[in-house]
């Protein structure tokens, strides 16, 4: 009878205790809400976590001047599934969501300017209270190069670029062919008008011009020119009669003063057959 009893019981107690653990409803995990915004350095090279919740998305910025260009991880893999959204033109925003409850991925960024940061996003619904909603990367230096080394630009703006290159290619190519048209003009119309600024009406003694060796002087409208075969010092004589030194070149048989000349001379020593006057007509 004892025996009996005891064995009795023990069954109720069992099922009692079955049929309590049975009647307990199994709770709801609970959503978690935005927590404070999270900043991170770029170029960090062990990823950085980041709470994330089923069903919403949690929004990177990457520094600005910077535009996500490439992003690897976050497939359909054992990590489960996951939505990765950068925009259909390279922005500095990225968004990321979980679509399953309790998976987890990595997911690395790189920029435009080659700089690139690794986050570990794990689902944290029903195990934390608040997720990462917002995200800032900031300014960080990369290891082992300079991130000015890489330049990444959109398609487009390489395009453009391109088109903008091009565009000027021709215009610079139209530029030079006018200002080369212009310059040909400039001397045509030089060579055709110099003639007209050329003035021979200088006098002088030309028995002694010819003993000493002097064939012709004229002048243009800057220079006077003197073909001979000797070489003389030679005098301009100033508008009170006084004779001064002249400076002139002299090359091939011919003299060039840079000024125009009307009355002076030639002469070497001191006796007067080895001097050769000249006068310039004013008309």
């Amino acid at each position: 009878m004892t025996k009996r009893f005891v064995l009795l019981l023990l069954v109720l107690v069992s099922c009692g205790v079955a049929a309590k653990v049975h009647a307990t409803p199994k709770s709801k995990a609970a959503n978690p809400t935005p927590g404070e915004l999270l900043s991170v350095p770029m170029g960090q090279r062990k990823p950085v976590k980041i709470r994330v919740a089923r069903g919403q998305a949690t929004l990177i910025r990457l520094p600005d001047g910077q535009r996500v260009m490439s992003t690897y991880g976050g497939d359909k893999g054992d990590g489960g599934v996951w939505s990765v959204d950068a925009g259909k033109v390279p922005t500095r925003f990225l968004a990321v969501k979980p679509k399953e409850v309790g998976i987890h991925t990595t997911l690395h960024v790189v920029s435009n300017t080659g700089q690139e940061i690794s986050f570990f996003l794990q689902e944290i619904t029903g195990v934390d209270s608040q997720f990462d909603a917002e995200v800032d990367a900031t300014e960080g230096t990369t290891s082992g190069s300079s991130a000015a080394e890489v330049k990444w630009v959109p398609a487009d703006e390489v395009a453009s670029c391109r088109q903008n290159v091009d565009s000027m290619k021709v215009n610079t190519a139209d530029a030079q062919k006018k200002a080369q048209e212009r310059a040909a003009a400039a001397v045509a119309d030089y060579q055709a008008n110099y003639p007209k600024k050329l003035f021979f009406g200088y006098a002088w003694d030309s028995s002694k011009a010819g003993k000493l060796g002097f064939d012709m002087i004229w002048s243009d409208d800057k220079f006077t020119y003197i073909k001979a075969k000797n070489v003389l010092a030679l005098y301009e004589i100033n508008e009170e009669g006084k004779p001064s030194l002249i400076q002139y070149s002299y090359a091939d048989g011919l003299y060039r003063v840079d000024k125009v000349l009307y009355d002076g001379y030639f002469a070497i020593g001191p006796k007067k057959a080895n001097k050769l006057a000249f006068h310039r007509s004013k008309s």
